[in-house]
Parts: C-alpha cells; structure tokens; sequence
C-alpha cells in the first residue's frame, strides 16, 4: 500500500523532553516511529465526502423549510423529559462515563479487525503473542480505575452542590447547535493553555508525563497510541480536565442563557468521542483530520503530540498550533 510518511525522530530534544517516563531526557532515546497517514482509495475517499456533506445538507434543507429541525429537537426533548433517568442529579456524569466507555470500546475493536489494521498510523507487528500486554500493570490499573473515581467524585460534588436544573421548554435547532460547538471551542481554547503550561514545567504536581506513556508492542517494541490511553492519567491531570469541562458546561453560551440540558448531556457525547477519537492512533475516513483538515488536528496531529511532546497542544483544534509554531513535521511522499 502506499502510505505519505514521516519520521519522528526521537533523538531531537523537545522544550520539554524531561517529559519521559523516569525522568530520562530524549537526548539518548532511540526510538524512530513512523507515524503515517494511510493513501485513502476510492471508496474511503467517497465515505469522507459523505461525512462531509452530512450536516450541510441538513442545515441547508432546514432553511429551505424541506425539514424541520426545531421540531425535531421538540420531539426528541419532549420524549427525553419524560424519563425519569434524566432528571438524576448524576445522568451528566454517567452519560460522559458511559459514552467513554462505548467510544473506547469502539476504536479498540476497529483498532483489532483486520482489514481496518490499514488505518493504523503506526505500522506495527499483526502477531500478537497470547499471554502478553501492550501496558503495563500501573496504566491498565489507571484506566479501570478512571471511571469509578470519575463517578465517585461528581457523586461527592453533588452532595454538597445540587444539579442545574433541568428546563422543561425544548431548545431551538440553532440553541443547539450554538452551545455544542462553542463549549467544544471553549473547552479547547481553556485546556491548551494549562496543556502548553504543563508542557513547559514539566515533572511538576500534575504529573502529565503520565499521559505520554505510550503501548509498546511486545514483538517489536513499537511505541504507540491507543484510545483507552484517553484516560491513562494522575489524579490532578485529569481533575483539571473535569473542572475545565464543567466550567465549561455552567457557561451561558447562547445570548446568556444557561445552557440547556440537551446542550450539556450532547456535549459529554460528543467531547468524549473527540478525546477517544484523537488518542485511537487511526487514520479514519471519517477522522477529524480528514473530515475538516484546516480546523481540525484530529488523532494525526495528537499522535505526533504523544511521541513528540513539542508540537500539537491543541485537543481538537490546530489554529493555536498554526499561529505559535507547534506544527508536525512536514510530510514526504
């Protein structure tokens, strides 16, 4: 297959390169991934096409009155407010556990079949001896316990702060929309700064080298990402995820309402998939990267981040990386 690669050489110092697990620098290390974006074929180029025309079309139908997209919004509002489910003080919490849980499951599963190994952008050995681990014992402890202490914690929170309060009146399709995409916005444009931050002091109390240990293969000993790595974090790296996310979700972003409910469970839905999708370490043909390549890093620009470790601050958007430098290297065909 042909594949645009680029090599990631490890040997070159980062501003932040004590960012290794021990307390190495990269000065000695070894390792040369090659992290690549896989040739698209014909049909992988149509699904992108299509994935791409999705949300025009039903914008640009619902201003031709052909669809109703406010009422369907009420209809779906009306039915969700009849549960009883969603007026617990916890669904936010659990909705965001369990979508990680589906969305992680999701890639590790795509990561596994056959004839989507393609998509890796990390090639690496398809044997896989039975027996043996791609993680240490430490990050799969990491990664079970994330979503018990998750839960736990928002359950303490709420013991002494009480949940919004649910809004019985439907959002408008335009309410909607508004408040998703600028809470992924702001929850971006918060985090990069305290990311780029952690980057800078690094071996600090956040602990964020953690994050950066990456699966190594036990054939190989290639060095790569992984979607339930999403969660492979200290106690205080991801406690400042949590309270970005909710600072985010009190944040009144359509006209100085608060954001309605809908808004905020979407939002959950949403940024968990965009988390898992950018530490999957596939090239997909509905990716981020693929679908809005000058507004969005995706899993490619993420993947250099994890290895590099002096590019790539952005979670989900890349203008900040563009403006300051902190871009990939350029790729070679």
């Amino acid at each position: 297959r042909t594949r645009h690669t680029a090599n990631v050489a490890m040997g070159t110092v980062a501003p932040d390169s004590s960012l290794v697990k021990d307390g190495q620098g990269l000065k000695d290390a070894k390792w040369h991934p090659e992290i690549s974006l896989t040739q698209h074929g014909l049909w992988s180029k149509a699904l992108t096409r299509l994935c791409q025309c999705v949300l025009p079309v039903i914008l640009l139908l619902h201003a031709s009155a052909v669809v109703n997209l406010d009422a369907w919004v009420a209809k779906l509002w009306q039915e969700l407010y009849s549960w009883p489910q969603l007026h617990w003080a916890m669904i936010e919490a659990l909705v965001a556990a369990i979508a990680f849980v589906v969305w992680i499951s999701g890639f590790f599963l795509i990561n596994e079949i056959p004839f989507m190994k393609r998509y890796r952008m990390v090639v690496r050995e398809e044997s896989h001896p039975s027996g043996t681990h791609c993680m240490s014992d430490k990050t799969k402890h990491r990664v079970w316990s994330s979503f018990p202490v998750y839960v736990l914690s928002i359950f303490a929170l709420h013991l002494v702060r009480s949940a919004p309060k649910v809004q019985q009146e439907a959002p408008s399709a335009a309410r909607l929309l508004v408040e998703l995409f600028l809470g992924i916005w702001a929850y971006d444009f918060i985090f990069y700064w305290l990311h780029l931050a952690m980057h800078r002091f690094p071996h600090r109390w956040h602990k964020h080298e953690i994050h950066h240990e990456l699966k190594v293969h036990p054939v190989c000993g290639t060095n790569f990402l992984s979607a339930e790595l999403v969660v492979n974090q200290s106690l205080e790296d991801g406690t400042m995820q949590v309270l970005v996310n909710m600072l985010v979700q009190n944040m009144p972003l359509y006209w100085g309402l608060p954001k309605h409910k809908l808004s905020r469970l979407l939002h959950n839905i949403l940024v968990t998939y965009l988390l898992s999708e950018a530490h999957s370490g596939l090239d997909l043909p509905w990716s981020m990267h693929r679908l809005c390549p000058r507004l969005l890093g995706g899993a490619y620009r993420h993947e250099y981040h994890h290895h590099r470790r002096d590019c790539c601050f952005h979670q989900f958007f890349c203008y900040l990386d563009d403006f300051f430098g902190y871009v990939p290297p350029k790729t070679t065909d």
